[in-house]
């Protein structure tokens, strides 16, 4: 039944809900995340509804709820804090008696981390319970003389040469810019791209629509030369990201920043866990260095030194398919029909077993045949079929696929041990000596410094050398990262690694790659992101049927 509220009722509620007579309602923002953490948790452990708890807190003296929520709605900063002080110790109380785990998972927060370097926001962005999202190398020059000057570094006999070799990296990268964007031009010309309507640039009469793919082909071009430039970039390089996480996820994140090996991480960490304590400080106050963790790399980090003392890296293929699922194709046909059946799954694997191939493909004929676009993934029975790949890529790829946090993911520290890669365009503009020296004055630094440095030496590697990772992933997850990062718009050298896994599965298991619609197999390095700029030009053009300048 419907909540019924009386006029008195309805004013107190009705500034903090989307609405107060149906069952499906939204908090408006105005309400601070603890609350709605404590209002959430009450689900559990009352009858009442959420809005009927809340009228509750509003009138219990003991809470300062109603106090909160008048300093809150007028935004009077000092009254707000004060109010919010004196409701925490309530709010704490509540919030032990029904579990700090799950509790954890119900406020939210968001926090920005800058001027941070690119080594750290990989482990800031290693959480699986958080969103985060970075300053693009394809959208944004990076300044510089911006990249990050660890403390141990600066304190010894490497500092001197640690700032000469960064800015020689980044210098290198700020000089190229505009010859690459040249460079870009001419490689493909805005006369030669069909843009509107079936039309190629050079046929448009309208101005507007001249002006509008102007504006989707400036950007493609940037997005181009950047991609190529990004190789130059060291792993010092300061950026930023943002984050949106939930309590727990942000309590295990902090514990991980605050046990790493870096000094920059562990600052992270810290100040991170001081900002997110004046908004949801209940949820994160158990987040604290985990000696766990620390002890637990050290000791390994001694231990595989130890083991592979004798050893050096083979010479291996960019994507080697490790392990694979013998039995995938009856495990998948078994799980899609175990859910439309009310037999035991060992009753349906047994029928399975028996059946034939055609019938087997029937059944994923039915399960995965009617995908119309990349984003309807095939349903949970492709979880039931895992791979595991070892990959040699680039930084710069490794950075863009590491966002994929669903699949387990091990990657090695940074290293210059395996190459770099050069993209073949620095050799027609004649920049190509240029870039070769700098990798080798990276890569002198780095050996002159692993001995004694050997993670604040991962700083100086470009994003042009390669990193090894290995990616354990289910077949459903492997249409999502294979099928989104094959797209034309994608760097050529994520793509290219997406396109050798989608070979490797399609060698052992043929009958779900065939239902891989979308993936890109094409090898050519054209301007991926002109056609969505182009369409983003389009809608842009008819919103409010008139054009619309960005």
């Amino acid at each position: 039944m419907p909540d019924e509220f009386t006029s008195e009722e309805k004013k107190i509620l009705s500034p903090y809900f989307t609405n107060l007579d149906r069952p499906v309602y939204a908090f408006t923002g105005r309400v601070p995340e603890e609350v709605v953490a404590v209002l959430f948790s009450k689900y559990s452990r009352s009858k009442l509804s959420l809005r009927k708890n809340f009228l509750a807190l509003v009138r219990d003296p003991d809470s300062g709820f109603q106090e909160l929520l008048d300093a809150s709605g007028s935004g009077g900063e000092g009254g707000f804090a004060a109010a919010l002080e004196k409701a925490r110790d309530f709010f704490h109380r509540i919030l032990v008696g029904y579990g700090d785990d799950s509790v954890g998972e119900l406020g939210i927060a968001h926090i920005a981390v800058e001027d941070c370097s690119n080594i750290a926001t990989k482990r800031l962005e290693d959480a699986r319970l958080a969103s985060p999202l970075e300053k693009s190398t394809r959208y944004v020059i990076y300044d510089k003389n911006m990249f990050y000057r660890p403390a141990a570094i600066m304190a010894s006999e490497f500092a001197d040469e640690y700032v000469r070799v960064n800015e020689l990296l980044l210098n290198a990268y700020d000089e190229q810019i505009e010859p690459v964007i040249a460079y870009v031009k001419s490689q493909w010309p805005v006369d030669g791209f069909e843009v509107f309507d079936g039309k190629k640039f050079s046929e448009l009469a309208d101005e507007s629509a001249r002006q509008r793919a102007l504006k989707a082909y400036e950007p493609a071009v940037r997005a181009k030369a950047l991609d190529i430039l990004r190789y130059c970039m060291p792993a010092s390089t300061l950026t930023n990201v943002g984050i949106t996480a939930n309590g727990r996820g942000f309590e295990y994140l902090i514990s991980k920043l605050m046990s790493d090996e870096l000094q920059e991480v562990r600052n992270i960490g810290q100040q991170m866990h001081a900002e997110l304590s004046k908004v949801i400080p209940s949820l994160v106050k158990r987040a604290m260095p985990n000696q766990f963790m620390a002890e637990t790399r050290k000791g390994m980090r001694q231990l595989a030194s130890t083991i592979f003392a004798n050893e050096s890296p083979q010479n291996m293929a960019a994507v080697t398919l490790i392990d694979y699922d013998r039995d995938a194709e009856s495990k998948v046909v078994s799980a899609a029909l175990y859910g439309f059946s009310n037999l035991s799954m060992q009753q349906v694997r047994s029928k399975v077993q028996s059946m034939s191939a055609e019938e087997k493909r029937k059944v994923l004929e039915e399960y995965m045949g009617r995908r119309t676009n990349r984003r309807e993934k095939p349903m949970r029975a492709a979880e039931t079929a895992y791979y595991t790949f070892d990959i040699l890529s680039d930084y710069g790829a490794y950075r863009d696929l590491q966002r994929h946090r669903m699949l387990t993911q091990i990657a090695q520290p940074l290293t210059v041990a395996h190459g770099y890669d050069t993209p073949r365009e620095l050799a027609e503009l004649g920049f190509e000596e240029k870039f070769h020296s700098c990798m080798r004055a990276a890569a002198d630094l780095f050996y002159k410094m692993y001995p004694k440095f050997p993670n604040e030496a991962q700083y100086i590697v470009p994003f042009a050398y390669k990193i090894r990772y290995v990616f354990c992933l289910n077949l459903r997850e492997a249409f999502h990262l294979i099928e989104l990062r094959s797209m034309p718009q994608g760097h050529p050298s994520y793509r290219s690694i997406v396109q050798r896994m989608f070979y490797k599965i399609k060698s052992v298991h043929p009958a779900f790659a065939e239902y891989m619609h979308y993936v890109h197999l094409d090898e050519r390095d054209a301007l991926g992101r002109l056609k969505g700029e182009l369409r983003t030009q389009e809608k842009l053009a008819k919103l409010g049927g008139k054009e619309i300048n960005v």
